[in-house]
């Protein structure tokens, strides 16, 4: 009988030993995505991850603007338009934010970043120079729009439409494109690029 009982403990110490060892190693292949990872097949050049993350992390801090958590994939997207202008863009979105950063190719160490941020539905728009240190050299529709492609300027105006800066009731600065003498015939140049709004139909 004692040999029995004995032959029960060996037995379920060797059941409870083998369950231990599945949950453990069943635990450890599960290993969980990096933060920040991209949700996109594109080859991100490692100044432009730089900048991004710059702009995101003074979009936190700094400026305290609502923007995706560290941990946030972001769809990535190379924008191959403006290639004939010697200019890379890539665009970024994720949640409610789009983001893009253009530069001259090829980049060299002394290359400044046009960076902008929209989200649409904060009507919150933002812009900068960003070196590949990812130090922020200016900030301002008034120090970054000359001497770099501005894709939503130029997307509208290759449309056939005018690209104006507007400045708000609330003292902000956003690019508008204008599409005819109507008043309301007009809506932020980066909404008309993503393709969230457009002409007033005729």
């Amino acid at each position: 009988m004692k040999l029995l009982k004995a032959t029960h403990f060996l037995l379920l110490g060797f059941i409870l030993l083998w369950v231990g060892t599945a949950v453990s190693c069943n635990t450890t292949d599960e290993v969980e995505e990096p933060a920040g990872e991209e949700n996109s097949e594109v080859e991100i050049p490692s100044e432009v991850v730089v900048v991004r993350d710059a702009a995101l992390e003074h979009m936190r801090t700094i400026a305290q603007i609502m923007v995706p958590p560290e941990s946030t994939p972001w769809d990535t997207v190379n924008n191959d338009d403006f290639a004939e202008t010697g200019t890379s863009v890539y665009l970024f979105s994720a949640e409610d934010d789009k983001l893009s950063i253009s530069y001259p190719t090829p980049a060299s160490a002394d290359t400044l970043f046009y960076v902008a941020l929209r989200n649409a539905s904060l009507d919150f728009c933002w812009q900068a120079f960003i070196d590949a240190e990812g130090e922020i050299q200016s900030s301002g529709y008034d120090l970054v729009e000359p001497g770099l492609a501005n894709p939503s300027a130029q997307y509208c105006e290759d449309h056939g439409y005018m690209f104006e800066i507007r400045t708000r009731d609330d003292g902000k600065q956003c690019g508008s494109c204008i599409f005819s003498e109507a008043e309301d015939d007009v809506c932020n140049a980066w909404d008309y690029f993503y393709g969230n709004c457009g002409p007033a139909e005729e």
